[in-house]
């Protein structure tokens, strides 16, 4: 005679088999990737203004890298990291200062109050309060992890401008920019940004992609806790990148990625002068004044096995070499941190993580970079006046 429990139980087991060893195996599998490649784990935080990368407005989550660092973030309701909320324009007493980069900016690794532009504000309100300046100091984090020198130059545009900031400092990297086709320059060096319209539709379908993918159930829970799940994320990244980038008409690197040719080399500094010339423009036209600060990597400053080692000790000093001499033809504000760090690191504790995959600073290195900035603001006078308004004495 049938028995319909022994039946049901006969088509269940298969699937419970099938059940138990797909979760097993994303076990393993997470298991593996926690101990071979430790990517940071964190909440989803990109989106875009005017089709370039940005942040999320009013977020709050966790950046964890297991065995390095575990931390939290959050981006304001105006898309500046931490919760500081800024009027329209600064008041006849403030100077107000806009730091642009990318990790190193933003402050990947640490919490909010440990971010450099952070200890920079705490750091100069103390020089205005000692010194008798009469100033109230504002430093806006609006660096943005991941992103390049175009990226952060259509940021200010777009974005940051409009709060009208006294001084922009761009934090500059470690190795050179990779193109992204946002700029357009001539044979004269001449660069323009593409037409918004082209950008916005370059990074549509990215956009669209991301709004799908985040709908997903459970999908800023992986995004914080699942090393496997931020592997899928970062190749999923890579691939939209490289979309947009086609899209703009960048072809994709031949050479080895990790070791480019002189050729590549040679337009990729190009570029970036050039775009760091016209952010310039656009920043002293907007009324504020402009400068430069060159963050050194682990690589710079300590021993380092690392694949991307070789490629950043070659570029580090092209790289200040080319901002150097952009810095006295563009009559530009500019300083390199590399020997400041190299000095710290013989002493104290130390500046950068060491991990496989995650070689930001510590908050000790974070506080090397404040002080450092900190440091060639006073010294070149840029932070005062604040900007000139009726009523200002």
């Amino acid at each position: 005679m049938h028995n319909p429990r022994l039946y049901r139980s006969r088509r269940f087991t298969p699937a419970l088999l099938v059940l138990t060893g797909t979760v097993i195996g994303l076990l393993l599998a997470e298991a593996i990737a926690r101990w071979a490649a430790p990517y940071p784990m964190a909440f989803p935080w990109m989106d875009q203004v005017n089709g370039v990368l940005a942040p999320l407005p009013s977020v709050h989550g966790r950046h964890f890298v297991p065995g390095v660092y575990d931390t939290t973030f959050s981006f304001s309701s105006q898309r500046f990291r931490g919760q500081q909320v800024y009027t329209a324009e600064p008041g006849p007493q403030v100077v107000r200062i806009a730091t642009l980069g990318a990790s190193f900016t933003f402050g990947s690794g640490v919490n909010d109050v440990d971010a450099y532009p952070s200890q920079l504000q705490s750091i100069l309100q103390e020089e205005s309060r000692r010194n008798g300046w009469d100033r109230t100091i504002e430093v806006m984090n609006a660096g943005i992890a991941g992103s390049v020198t175009a990226e952060q130059a259509l940021w200010f545009e777009n974005w940051v401008r409009h709060f009208h900031p006294n001084l922009v400092v761009l934090d500059v990297a470690c190795a050179a920019d990779h193109p992204t086709g946002l700029f357009q320059i001539d044979n004269n060096g001449n660069v323009a940004p593409r037409l918004a319209g082209e950008v916005k539709t370059a990074g549509s379908e990215g956009l669209a992609a991301r709004k799908i993918i985040h709908r997903i159930p459970g999908f800023t829970f992986l995004a914080e806790h699942s090393e496997l799940f931020n592997l899928f994320r970062l190749a999923e990244g890579e691939a939209l990148r490289h979309k947009r980038d086609a899209a703009l008409g960048v072809e994709a690197a031949t050479s080895d990625p990790a070791s480019p040719s002189g050729d590549l080399l040679d337009q990729e500094l190009r570029i970036e002068t050039a775009e760091v010339t016209w952010l310039k423009q656009q920043v002293e036209a907007s009324g504020a004044a402009f400068a430069v600060a060159a963050l050194p990597c682990r690589e710079n400053i300590y021993p380092s096995y690392s694949m991307w080692a070789p490629r950043i000790r070659k570029e580090y000093p092209l790289v200040m070499g080319a901002l150097r001499k952009l810095s006295v033809a563009q009559n530009i504000p500019f300083t390199d941190l590399s020997p400041l760090f190299m000095d710290k690191a013989r002493v104290g504790p130390p500046l950068y993580y060491d991990s496989k995959f995650e070689t930001h600073p510590t908050p000790a290195g974070y506080r090397v970079i404040a002080e450092g900035v900190a440091e060639f603001l006073v010294q070149r006078e840029l932070i005062l006046p604040a900007r000139s308004q009726p009523g200002t004495p």
